[in-house]
């Protein structure tokens, strides 16, 4: 199964194509101010240097957040703009799938960056929460804890004896996830994840 996946709701604008298990083309970049302009010329780009066309994909997979506003309305609006005109499936992956990780012995919690004081924070599958990691580690019980996410360094020294992740996520990750999910759900009308309100001010000016 050929997937198209992308990732504009973390720390990096993340582009891979993927044959089955295997990666074929990859694209990654911190740069995340000019992702609008940047996301479809690389996906693009990566079609040509397969010799893949939107016609040979059997899958689109998208990262819906929670995470950076805009970058989750970039990507959610792209593949689904693609999705509508090419008339391909298209999947929706949270960026607490993508970044859970099973350690045996351990409970997993995901700590996403939100570029605010208040972390985006999952504990083992539970609701998740948007809340200062100082006032997250003050509700855990004692257990042997694993950190995995984006924002992974920020609450580790709250919870010292944890074993905290390395593993850096990618497209690659969101399109293997992306077609364990078709198989198994079919498609969907992937929604954005906030989690928390917009920072937005509605003006009262007449």
């Amino acid at each position: 199964m050929k997937c198209l996946a992308v990732n504009t709701a973390n720390s990096i604008l993340s582009v891979a194509l993927v044959d089955g298990e295997k990666l074929v083309y990859a694209y990654e970049t911190a740069e995340t101010r000019d992702q609008g302009n940047l996301l479809l010329s690389h996906v693009q780009f990566g079609l040509k240097e397969e010799g893949w066309s939107f016609d040979d994909l059997n899958l689109l997979a998208v990262v819906t957040g929670p995470g950076s506003f805009t970058g989750i309305r970039i990507g959610l609006a792209a593949m689904r703009g693609i999705a509508l005109a090419s008339a391909k499936p298209i999947v929706g992956i949270s960026s607490f799938e993508l970044f859970a990780e099973a350690r045996g012995g351990f409970k997993n919690i995901i700590c996403l960056e939100s570029w605010r004081e208040e972390l985006y924070i999952q504990l083992d599958g539970a609701e998740p929460v948007n809340v200062p990691p100082e006032d997250f580690a003050k509700t855990l019980p004692a257990g042997n804890y694993f950190i995995s996410g984006d924002a992974a360094e920020k609450l580790a020294p709250f919870i010292p004896k944890a074993a905290v992740s390395d593993k850096k996520t990618t497209s690659a990750d969101a399109a293997r996830l992306g077609i364990a999910k078709f198989k198994t759900q079919g498609a969907q009308k992937p929604l954005p994840f906030y989690l928390r309100d917009a920072d937005v001010t509605i003006s009262t000016k007449v």
